[in-house]
């Protein structure tokens, strides 16, 4: 348990809110993550944490390098000629309201992004939040242009308890 505090108050020291959040929870439930280990395509069980890593790239690259479109790369679709319909959408910027709204639906829990904020730590004045985010929400909306971080992601394997099916289909 001491070796556990004192892990919080290092990841604390360090900025680190998630981590600390996350060691205070193992200290109050005393529970340890589990992990299991996956199968390759023959069905073999993996569990060296490279082989791991390299299955999981496999199957992202799988799944995310195919070509779902019906179209093919010679083929062209033609623009219809109609004019396009005015649809009841809404050209204004974002108001402090619309985006206090959107801080107050985040869920606690979540995986930060590259920024390492947790949402627990932009939920806890929503109202403070938003007029730290508005002006850049408002920068973007006069730009058009999204910061090129926002459309980077990591993707970390996150099993849930007791629910091994994904890692059988393999």
């Amino acid at each position: 348990m001491d070796s556990i505090a004192n892990e919080a108050q290092i990841v604390a020291n360090q900025g680190n809110i998630k981590g600390m959040f996350n060691s205070i929870r193992q200290l109050m439930n005393n529970a340890r993550p589990n992990t299991a280990p996956i199968r390759d395509k023959e069905g073999k069980t993996i569990t060296s944490i490279e082989g791991q890593i390299q299955r999981w790239k496999e199957y992202f690259e799988e799944i995310l390098n195919t070509s779902t479109s019906p179209i093919g790369k010679e083929e062209t679709v033609k623009a219809p000629l109609t004019p396009p319909l005015e649809l009841p959408i809404s050209v204004r910027p974002p108001s402090k309201r619309e985006t206090v709204d959107a801080i107050k639906t985040m869920k606690n829990g979540k995986a930060e992004g590259s920024d390492n904020i947790p949402a627990e730590v932009l939920r806890a004045d929503p109202h403070a939040t938003a007029d730290i985010l508005l002006p850049l929400f408002q920068d973007i909306w006069q730009k058009e242009k999204f910061p090129k971080e926002w459309k980077e992601g990591i993707i970390i394997k996150v099993p849930k308890k007791g629910d091994l099916s994904q890692c059988r289909n393999w």
